[in-house]
């Protein structure tokens, strides 16, 4: 065989493959038996009639296409495994010889990133701090998680930060629209209650009711579909206005979140505020470093490479959405879209998701970065000893699929730690304490028995794998998820 390769555009191949005189030989005589057992020829046993009486009975260019077919697809594989390709797409084929056979065969490749440069990136460490306002600022997000409910000694209208326990009734003509709330609990300007409502009960005594309409426009996307171009009439009772007592900032309620002091709430406040930051900054540093991997990157991605994509993220939605009690249809006509259009939006941005994923694979791999049979182990012992469930962790992930899946987590979390180190000149993605903080945690376990996840520090490169959800499926699932149909705003 003898075969020469033509790179083309999008990652394209073209191959022109030729067997030689023997190997077409060989697969003509292959043919012809099979052939001579499938004809009956008068006079002889299957498989025992000359050749020359088969070719009359069947046409000796029903052989030539039997042998073509045999040699023609051993003899593709035979290239691809030559040239180290993995093909993405269905070959298309062109015979201009007959015998011996010599064919072109074009089809999609798996790419292959060139990046050349990526040793120059730089990206500059990020310094961190955490000011006296931002932990004030914790603090009494605390205490209003430990406050109390009161009623205000003197009755009086609501405000911001009460809580309000009301009768909602909605009517579409005499009709009600739905099944009416009774003594509902809200918190005014914490819960998403329609502007009117929120108002209407702000205007109210306890023990007072009132009665308004609200009309909802053709177009308003923050309501229901079902409420679009209705005009419903409601009535809202009042029965109860509590407002919040706070704690008193003292040593007394350290002490009940697990402090001595109050010193001491304010400084584990000052180092957990520190921490996120820290961990925001080093997702910041990474997410940079990757994109200027991608830019200085030379890559072409095949067609149909990307059709997959898409497919797979739209399939990933459907179930999604079918978990929800809704459908990918209904999802669409809520957003007026056919699926092509709405396979094309996302498009763009499957191609990026799969460019960052061949990058970061052509940068672990021009690195030298793997994971060895003894790392995993380690990892799976660490996890293991931290669960206090040591027997049942290592059985859990003696599963093939789940210790695969861990062997990448670890891949991706090598590469991002060494491209991190790369950019940075080996400073790190922090300076100062902060530093310090990030470098003692420990890597939180992937998965777990009871089905938990958790991100890892490397788990900023595994949303480039083609298996993970994307940003449209989150939108999508949000945008399907509707609260009390003529009370509360849409959250999604």
């Amino acid at each position: 065989m003898k075969v020469t390769i033509e790179r083309l555009p999008q990652s394209t191949v073209r191959l022109d493959i030729a067997a030689d005189e023997q190997e077409f030989a060989d697969a003509l005589e292959r043919a012809f038996r099979r052939i001579s057992q499938r004809v009956q020829v008068p006079g002889f046993r299957p498989g025992r009639a000359p050749r020359t009486l088969v070719e009359r009975r069947v046409g000796r260019e029903f052989i030539v296409a039997e042998a073509q077919r045999e040699l023609m697809d051993r003899l593709y594989h035979e290239a691809l495994q030559q040239h180290e390709l993995i093909p993405v797409s269905d070959p298309e084929v062109e015979v201009y010889q007959e015998e011996p056979l010599a064919f072109r065969v074009e089809v999609q490749v798996y790419p292959q990133a060139d990046l050349d440069g990526y040793r120059d990136i730089r990206v500059e460490p990020r310094e961190v701090s955490v000011t006296d306002e931002e932990i004030d600022a914790v603090i009494e997000q605390v205490r209003r998680s430990q406050a109390i409910w009161k009623t205000p000694e003197e009755p009086r209208r609501p405000q911001d930060g009460d809580q309000v326990v009301v009768d909602i009734e909605a009517y579409e003509g005499d009709q009600p629209f739905q099944e009416p709330l009774r003594n509902a609990t809200f918190v005014l300007g914490e819960s998403n209650l329609f502007t009117e409502i929120d108002q209407a009960i702000r205007s109210l005594l306890p023990g007072e009711e009132t009665e308004f309409d609200i009309a909802f426009a053709e177009d308003d996307e923050r309501v229901n579909p079902e409420l679009r171009g209705k005009t419903l009439h409601y009535k809202v009772k009042l029965h109860e206005v509590k407002e919040r007592e706070l704690p008193e900032l003292d040593d007394a309620l350290a002490q009940s979140l697990g402090a001595a002091t109050l010193a001491e709430l304010r400084d584990r406040i000052r180092r957990d505020l520190l921490r996120q930051k820290a961990q925001a900054a080093r997702a910041e540093v990474l997410q940079l470093a990757v994109d200027r991997l991608v830019e200085v990157a030379t890559l072409e991605l095949p067609p149909a490479l990307i059709d997959r994509q898409v497919a797979s993220e739209i399939e990933r939605l459907r179930e999604r959405l079918r978990q929800q009690g809704t459908s990918l249809e209904e999802y669409l006509r809520f957003q007026g879209k056919t699926l092509e259009e709405f396979a094309q939006e996302l498009r763009p941005e499957a191609e990026a998701r799969l460019r960052r994923f061949f990058v970061l694979e052509a940068f672990a791999e021009v690195e030298g970065i793997q994971v060895s049979e003894e790392e995993l182990e380690a990892e799976i012992e660490r996890l293991a000893a931290a669960s206090g469930r040591p027997d049942e962790y290592r059985a859990f992930y003696s599963v093939p699929s789940i210790r695969n899946y861990l062997a990448d987590e670890l891949q991706e979390r090598k590469v991002s730690e060494r491209l991190i180190e790369l950019v940075t000149e080996g400073r790190g993605p922090v300076v100062g304490e902060a530093a310090a903080l990030l470098a003692g945690e420990e890597v939180a376990p992937e998965a777990a028995p009871d089905g938990d996840s958790e991100s890892s520090a490397g788990a900023s490169t595994t949303e480039e794998s083609a298996a993970e959800p994307t940003a449209q499926d989150g939108e999508a699932a949000s945008a399907s998820v509707e609260t009390t149909a003529s009370t509360e705003k849409c959250e999604g």
